[in-house]
Order: C-alpha cells, then sequence, then structure tokens
C-alpha cells in the first residue's frame, strides 16, 4: 500500500494556545506520516490534539493557536514538497480544498443554509480549477451520484435543511473530494449518525481510496470504527502520540495502558469478559486528562494509570519501537509486563 514518499509528514510537531491562563501545550512532538493509498486513523478522546492537528494541517487554527515548532511537510506526486507549517497564506489557500480536502464533524453547520448543495459543491470547483459555473453544477451531480446521493440531478437544487444527517455528510464528502485531493482528512465524519448510516460512510470512503489512490487521515474517539477500517491507528492522549501501528497489532496487542483502558471500555469486548455478571456497567477511566497549561512532570497517563510507578511520574518516555517491522510504538517505559488480554 505505502510509496516511497509520504504525502504528509508531520515531523516535532507542537502547538500552543496563548489563553490568560498560560500557555496550552495542546500538541506536543507529534510525528508521524501518511503514504497515497492508505488510511490512517488518529484516535484519542476530546481535548487529545486530534482535531487540533487536522486544523493545523489545513492552516485553519484558531486564533489563538501557533505551530510553535517542527514541520508538516505535504508532497503530493509530481509535486514539489511544500511545508504547511511555514507556507505563506496564499499558499495555503491552494491547497486547501485542492491538494488537501476536509470533511468537518458538523455538516449542518458547516454548510451554507442560504446555498443549493450544487452550488456548495461547485464553488470548489471554480476556485481551484477556474470551471465554468454550469460545468461545474453539472459535476456536482456527478460527485454526488459518486457519494451515493439518489436522484442526483434533483439534489444538486436541494438546500441542506431538506437533506437527513446522512446526506448531508455524503455533501460534505462530495465537496471534500471535488477537486480529487492527495489527501482527504475526515474529522469525526460519522458522529451522531446511526450505525447503518456509519457503515456507509466508511465504505464511500474506503471506495473513493480504492479509486483514487487518495491518502485519508481518519479522526475519530471511537476506536471500534477503525478496527477493520484503518490500515494504521495513532493513538493520541494530552497532546502526544501515545501508541501507533498496523491496525491489527494496535487493537489486538495495545501497548500502552491508555489504548488497553479505551478497548476495554468498548461494550463489545465488555461483554466478552470474563465474570460480567459480577461486574455489571462499562468499565470507566478513572479521573481526568492533565491541564495543559500546566502539563505534569512524566507521563501524562500516570495520574490515571493502575501501573504508574515512581519513574513514571518523574520521567519524560519517548516513543519506544515494539515492533520495527510493523512499526508498532508505544510511549511507556513499562510495555514489556503489559498483560494485553481484554480486560485484564
Amino acid at each position: 500500500m505505502a510509496a516511497s514518499c509520504p504525502v504528509l509528514l508531520a515531523e516535532g510537531l507542537n502547538i500552543h494556545f496563548y489563553t490568560r491562563h498560560g500557555v496550552v501545550h495542546a500538541v506536543d512532538d507529534v510525528t508521524f506520516d501518511i503514504y497515497p493509498g492508505e488510511i490512517v486513523a488518529l484516535v484519542g478522546e476530546s481535548g487529545s490534539g486530534k482535531s487540533v492537528t487536522s486544523l493545523s494541517i489545513m492552516g485553519l487554527l484558531p486564533r489563538i493557536g501557533h505551530i510553535a515548532g517542527g514541520r508538516l511537510v505535504f508532497q503530493p506526486a509530481g509535486h514539489a514538497p511544500v511545508d504547511l507549517a511555514a507556507a505563506p497564506e496564499r499558499t495555503l489557500r491552494k491547497i486547501r480544498g485542492g491538494g488537501i480536502g476536509m470533511i468537518f464533524q458538523e455538516p449542518m453547520t458547516s454548510l451554507n443554509p442560504a446555498m443549493t448543495v450544487g452550488e456548495q459543491i461547485a464553488e470548489a470547483l471554480v476556485l481551484h480549477h477556474q470551471a465554468d459555473r454550469r460545468a461545474a453544477v453539472a459535476r456536482a451531480a456527478d460527485l454526488l451520484a459518486a457519494v451515493g446521493i439518489t436522484r442526483p440531478q434533483e439534489r444538486v437544487g436541494s438546500y441542506p435543511h431538506q437533506m437527513s444527517g446522512g446526506m448531508r455528510q455524503r455533501v460534505m464528502i462530495a465537496i471534500a473530494i471535488a477537486c480529487r485531493p492527495a489527501l482527504l482528512i475526515a474529522d469525526e465524519p460519522t458522529t451522531a449518525l446511526d450505525v447503518t448510516t456509519q457503515a456507509q460512510i466508511l465504505e464511500i470512503l474506503k471506495q473513493l481510496r480504492r479509486d483514487t489512490g487518495m491518502a485519508i487521515l481518519f479522526i475519530t474517539h471511537n476506536l471500534s470504527l477503525v478496527e477493520a477500517f484503518a490500515d494504521r491507528i495513532m493513538v493520541m492522549y494530552a497532546g502526544q502520540m501515545v501508541e501507533c501501528g498496523n491496525a491489527r497489532d494496535v487493537m489486538m496487542t495495545p501497548r500502552h495502558p491508555y489504548t488497553k483502558a479505551l478497548l476495554d471500555c468498548l461494550p463489545v469486548r465488555h461483554l466478552g469478559m470474563k465474570g460480567d455478571a459480577a461486574r455489571p456497567g462499562l468499565p470507566t477511566i478513572p479521573g481526568h486528562p492533565p491541564d495543559l497549561a500546566h502539563r505534569p512532570a512524566g507521563c501524562a497517563f500516570a495520574m490515571r494509570c493502575g501501573r504508574a510507578h515512581d519513574a513514571c511520574r518523574t520521567g519524560h518516555p519517548d516513543l519506544q519501537m515494539v515492533n520495527a517491522a510493523h512499526g508498532h510504538a508505544t510511549r511507556c517505559i513499562a510495555w514489556r509486563g503489559m498483560n494485553v488480554a481484554a480486560g485484564a
């Protein structure tokens, strides 16, 4: 699946938010890559830094946010590399919606209620491809058909409020892929959708990958969604990458206590644990994430980890390779002694 050159390389990425309460270290020394034709899932709870990471790639950080260090090198096939972290706004404007497409979390608030969906899809084509508006609207119907919307010729004239949540999300996908991006960022694209519609959206994304060879960065808080969907999984906690590797390794043999705790909280896995009758209710992770304006010394998860010892609370763990052949790494100094069985 992987090509010789990644379409995106994040290297030592640090993102700070300057607030009245201090400097929030929202993303801390994050490094990863994504290759053409690859689906990489970025997983973590709210506030872990995953959406901030995606916004930094698009050059859409809020005014108080700032890339304090690191590189974001974007290099689609046949083009010179661009460091998105240092690129001027005029360069980012050409890439945003062109070379990199993004599906945002809330289609109802992301779509313009005063414009038809056909006009909104056509906007990207006119802006990036200098297409004639009439031809662009006709192309919009083809894109709606590609994402599984029936009667696309009629639907180009519909407004967002006239569509269901699942249809609006498909429109967001159509907008994101209109200019055939090399990289598609999908930020929680299945939130608030029913299970059937979720499966349909995931299948559309997989089909797009097969048909176009685009890379997909899939952002979610739900590990159960990505087990059979992603090629690789990256787990974030408190702004740091705590585990990464191919999807099977991370799901079957997690090597960071936070990843394992997330898996143990999944209802399907919980039902398979021994002694459920004696332990009603779903497992939870005790405590709260640390204050990123006053990051504690040592491992960020130590305060919530039942395996933590003194070295965890004082040292700053780096990513350690668990399986070099599979690229499986963890930010845990005690991973060798972990019992990776679900519920153990």
